[in-house]
C-alpha cells in the first residue's frame, strides 16, 4: 500500500495527534513479529503509550536528517506513524515498513489528515517485506537512503541481520539509527558488535537509540550522550 501526500505539519499538529492516539480506546488485533506484546488485541492508546518514540527523541532523529540534508529515508517499524511524520518533514521521501496491517491503516489515515508528502508504507513482517524490497530496489537501480532507522523486532541477532542486509543501501556518508539498543542484554551485545564494525567511521549512544555513520573525515570513536 502506498500513500502520497503534500504538506509540512507543525510539531504542535504532530503532538496533538500523539495525544489523541494515547486516549484512543479502540481495540485492534495484535500482530507481533518481534519481542513485544503477546496479547491478542490491545487498545490504540495502550499501543501508542508503549510504542511511540518520545517527542524529544523523534525530534532529535528528524534533526539528524536535517543535519545531513537527507532526501531519502528508510524506516523499519512504522507504528502509528508519528516518527514517520517527523522524518517526512521538508518533503523528504520516506519508505516505512509495518508488520501490523491494522496499525499501518491507522498511520496512513493520519498522514492523509496531515497532508504529508512522499510516504510509502509497506506492510508485512521485516522477514517478508525487506527481502522483497531489496529485490525491487536492485531491479530499479535504487540510489539508496541517506538515513535508515531500525525501530522494530527488538532482538539482537535480528538487528545484526537487518543491518547487514541494508548496509549496501545506505549512501556514502549516510546515517543508521538503531532503536532500543539497551532493551535487553542481547540488544546491547548486538549494538556493541555493530560499533566495532570497521565499516562505520563513528558511533553515538543516546541510550534509547544508537547512531552509526560512514561519514568521511571522522576519527573512529564511540560517543555516549544521554538526554
Amino acid at each position: 500500500m502506498q500513500s502520497i501526500h503534500q504538506n509540512n505539519p507543525s510539531i504542535a499538529e504532530l503532538e496533538s495527534l500523539r495525544k489523541k492516539l494515547k486516549k484512543d480506546r479502540t481495540l485492534i488485533p495484535i500482530v507481533d513479529y518481534g519481542a513485544g506484546s503477546h496479547r491478542v488485541q490491545q487498545t490504540v492508546g495502550d499501543i501508542a503509550k508503549s510504542a511511540l518514540k518520545r517527542t524529544k527523541h523523534a525530534v532529535a532523529i528528524a534533526q539528524v536528517a536535517d543535519y545531513i540534508d537527507a532526501q531519502s529515508i528508510l524506516e523499519m517499524g512504522t507504528s502509528f506513524g508519528i516518527t514517520t511524520a517527523y522524518l517526512a518533514q521538508k518533503n523528504r521521501a520516506v519508505t516505512t515498513l509495518e508488520g501490523n496491517p491494522h496499525i499501518a491503516e491507522i498511520a496512513e489515515k493520519h498522514w492523509d489528515s496531515l497532508g504529508l508528502a512522499h510516504i510509502q508504507c509497506k506492510q508485512g513482517s521485516f522477514a517478508e517485506s525487506l527481502p522483497s524490497l531489496l529485490q525491487q530496489w536492485e531491479s530499479e537501480m535504487h540510489l539508496g537512503f541517506d538515513l535508515i532507522f531500525i525501530d522494530g523486532h527488538h532482538q539482537g541477532d535480528a538487528l545484526v541481520t537487518y543491518v547487514e542486509q541494508i548496509k549496501p543501501w545506505l549512501k556514502e556518508g549516510g546515517v543508521l539509527v538503531c532503536d532500543d539498543i539497551h532493551w535487553s542484554p542481547d540488544m546491547e551485545e548486538a549494538w556493541n558488535s555493530l560499533q566495532m564494525d570497521a565499516h562505520w567511521t563513528a558511533s553515538a549512544d543516546f541510550y534509547e537509540w544508537g547512531l552509526l555513520t560512514t561519514r568521511a573525515g571522522l576519527t573512529k570513536e564511540a560517543f555516549s550522550i544521554r538526554f
